[in-house]
């Protein structure tokens, strides 16, 4: 499908919505989140050295990376884990932020010392030094992979904050996003679904998948529910199209200054139903991920690790 310029929202080509599709589907996958599962597992490794060189110099207690941080990230990659084994079985309630919200309670001690951090470059904390803190660079060093693996994928995860608009939106921020990435020469068209799936904003979204924001002539309710007078394409195309999260209400959409967000009707271009059959898709194996400093992607290729999850 076309997209047709209604106002002066800048709307991404058709070369443009096959990446952003094939983008979507790439960060919402088992594969990427396999992938940060091994980071974080380094973190918390370079976590526990500290531990055990601080209790060799016997500076356990001076030591800035203290025994409860362990513990917190031991409980961290525990729900990680375990995301990722539901993941792989087909279950996407792993994405959201409730009591099924694996990776949110998974980025808890992530979040803590990115916080941490930036409170050190505030000077509100001691910097975190080899001296004081035997192991500090290895630490370091793990928790900047870490995040920028789970800062590549973390935006599909759902928002903790319920009227947060839409995270992605077309513009110039996303464009360059998008042209610092690697993508296959050939490209899927996007699904352009005969039967249209149609949610407004505020009403309830039926499916995990990647939805796309339109114009439609009716109020965008469920069409499963609507089958007198439904509305009918083709849907004009009035944004970028994002990674939504059945059961959560349908979000706003913005554009990516912030000067403006409104309700619209979200029509639904792919659902997500990877793995429930126990297979994951053959396109995956064809992913790639953004290198960290330039360093190789994989850390099992550097570890020697082989993980069965």
């Amino acid at each position: 499908m076309r997209p047709v310029q209604r106002s002066s929202i800048p709307l991404p080509n058709a070369n443009e919505r096959r990446t952003l599709f094939h983008w979507l589907k790439r960060i919402s996958s088992y594969t990427a989140w396999k992938r940060i599962l091994e980071y974080y597992e380094n973190w918390t490794l370079a976590i526990e050295n500290c531990r055990q060189l601080a209790s060799k110099l016997n500076i356990e207690h001076s030591s800035q990376i203290r025994e409860s941080h362990y513990i917190d990230a031991l409980q961290g990659l525990a729900h990680f884990e375990d995301a990722i084994l539901r993941l792989k079985r087909g279950d996407k309630r792993v994405f959201k932020y409730d009591v099924n919200g694996l990776f949110s309670m998974a980025d808890r001690p992530r979040s803590y010392w990115d916080n941490y951090l930036v409170r050190i470059e505030w000077r509100k904390h001691p910097a975190i030094e080899e001296a004081s803190t035997p192991g500090a660079i290895r630490f370091l060093d793990a928790f900047n992979n870490l995040s920028q693996a789970w800062g590549e994928c973390s935006d599909i995860l759902e928002s903790e904050w319920l009227d947060d608009a839409a995270p992605f939106s077309y513009g110039n921020w996303l464009q360059d996003q998008l042209a610092s990435m690697h993508f296959p020469s050939f490209l899927s068209d996007v699904p352009d679904p005969k039967v249209a799936t149609l949610v407004s904003t505020r009403h309830t979204i039926p499916y995990f998948g990647i939805w796309e924001p339109v114009e439609a002539t009716k109020s965008g309710m469920l069409s499963l529910f609507k089958k007198k007078d439904e509305p009918k394409g083709p849907f004009p195309i009035v944004g970028c199209m994002n990674y939504l999260h059945a059961g959560a209400p349908a979000v706003r959409y913005e554009d990516e200054n912030e000067s403006f967000s409104k309700p619209v009707t979200w029509r639904l271009l792919w659902e997500d139903t990877r793995y429930e059959d126990g297979s994951i898709p053959a396109e995956e194996d064809e992913y790639v991920f953004q290198n960290l400093n330039g360093a190789t992607d994989a850390p099992s290729a550097i570890n020697g690790t082989d993980s069965t999850l």
